[in-house]
């Protein structure tokens, strides 16, 4: 059964919202030089692929070959093969298991983030030229 259109809608929203996450801790990693940012980058993107790469279990092609015992075969790693209970969609263990990695490099960034050194002391502000006459 082909996917409805909330569906679509759903998995072009999931895909925006899991590039964005890439991105952004790829650019993060870059900047604070963090190498636990890479972690959620690669989750993030696993699950992009799981999501772009999901196929509805069984597929036409696997009932035309097997007939009827087709739906009792196995699933693979890209057929659509766990529930998500308050959305009701289904997705694939690829992208389950991204975004499982992607929550725990961020579990680790916010465990073992670098505290800053020491702020700067501040400079004191040099005497504008008012100041200077008073002071003779």
């Amino acid at each position: 059964m082909p996917p409805t259109p909330e569906q679509v809608v759903i998995g072009i929203l999931a895909v925006l919202a899991g590039c964005l996450a890439v991105t952004t801790s790829a650019y993060a990693a870059r900047q604070t030089g963090n190498w636990l940012y890479y972690i959620c980058t690669v989750g993030s993107l696993a699950f992009v692929v799981g999501v772009v790469g999901q196929r509805v279990f069984p597929s036409p092609a696997a009932i035309a070959r097997l007939g009827s015992a087709a739906a009792a075969s196995a699933p693979g790693p890209w057929d659509a093969g766990v529930s998500l209970p308050l959305i009701g969609i289904r997705v694939t263990p690829v992208a389950i298991v991204g975004l499982l990695v992607a929550a725990v490099g961020l579990s680790l960034v916010l465990l073992f983030e670098r505290i800053p050194a020491k702020a700067r002391e501040a400079v004191p502000a040099r005497a504008s030229q008012l100041e200077d006459d008073d002071s003779v």
